[in-house]
C-alpha cells in the first residue's frame, strides 16, 4: 500500500472527496504520527540490521535515534567475526569491576542493555574507535513527503491501521463542533491499536522458538 492509498481511504470514509474539510498537508501529517505511533507499539515492523563503526570506549549510542535494541550480533571488523552475546551488567561488575577501564580492544566479546536507558549499550572490553559490529535494532521511520510515490513497506499488512488512526485524528478535530465525533475518533484509535497489536500471542506461540 502507498502512503497516498492511506490518504484515499480516509477520505473516502470521511467523504471529503474534494479536500473541503481536511487538506492534503494535515492528512499527510497525521500519516507520519500514525507511524510513529507503530514504531512505539511495534518496534519489530522497524527492525533494521546494520553494520555500525562503534566510538572508543564502553558506552554506545543506538542510530538514528533509535529507542529499540533488539541484539548486538556479531563482529565484523574482526577477522573471526565472533558472536557477541547479552550479558548481564550486574554480573560483569562483580566479576570485572574495573573493566571499564580497560585498554580498548579490536573484539567485542559481550554487550549490556537497560530498558531503563534504551537509547544507549555498553560492551565489553571497551571498543577501539574503528571497530565495527552488526546490530539489530528498530529504525525511526522517515517522514513521508511523497505520499504518491512511497510505499508503506514497513507497515506492510498493518498499513490499514494507518488509515485509523488518520481518521482518529481527523474526527478528534471536528469533535468540538461535532461532540458525537468524539466517540467516533475513539473508536478509530482502538481499531488502529488493534490491528498492530491483535496478533502479538498467535505469532509468539508460533515462533521458531516454540517447541
Amino acid at each position: 500500500m502507498k502512503a497516498s492509498d492511506v490518504i484515499t481511504r480516509a477520505r473516502d470514509i470521511l467523504q471529503d472527496a474534494g479536500a473541503d474539510y481536511w487538506t492534503a498537508d494535515e492528512l499527510l501529517r497525521w500519516l507520519n504520527d500514525s507511524r510513529l505511533d507503530a514504531y512505539k507499539l511495534r518496534p519489530d515492523l522497524y527492525e533494521a540490521t546494520e553494520d555500525v563503526t562503534l566510538v572508543e570506549g564502553g558506552r554506545q549510542q543506538l542510530p538514528s535515534d533509535s529507542k529499540f535494541l533488539f541484539a548486538v550480533r556479531r563482529n565484523v571488523s574482526a577477522s573471526k567475526q565472533r558472536a557477541i552475546t547479552l550479558v548481564s551488567g550486574p554480573v560483569l561488575d562483580r566479576i570485572r569491576p574495573n573493566w571499564r577501564s580497560q585498554a580498548p580492544a579490536r573484539e567485542i566479546q559481550h554487550y549490556l542493555y537497560d530498558q531503563r536507558d534504551p537509547g544507549h549499550f555498553d560492551v565489553f572490553p571497551p571498543a577501539r574507535a574503528d571497530v565495527t559490529v552488526q546490530i539489530s535494532y528498530a529504525k525511526p521511520p522517515e517522514p513521508i513527503s511523497e505520499p504518491d510515490t512511497t510505499d508503506l513497506v514497513q507497515e506492510g499488512v498493518y498499513a490499514t491501521a494507518c488509515v485509523d488512526y488518520v481518521l482518529y485524528r481527523a474526527f478528534l478535530k471536528e469533535a468540538d463542533t461535532v461532540p458525537a465525533f468524539h466517540g467516533r475518533a475513539l473508536q478509530h484509535l482502538t481499531m488502529a491499536q488493534a490491528t498492530l497489536t491483535g496478533d502479538i500471542p498467535t505469532k509468539a506461540s508460533a515462533g521458531p522458538n516454540q517447541g
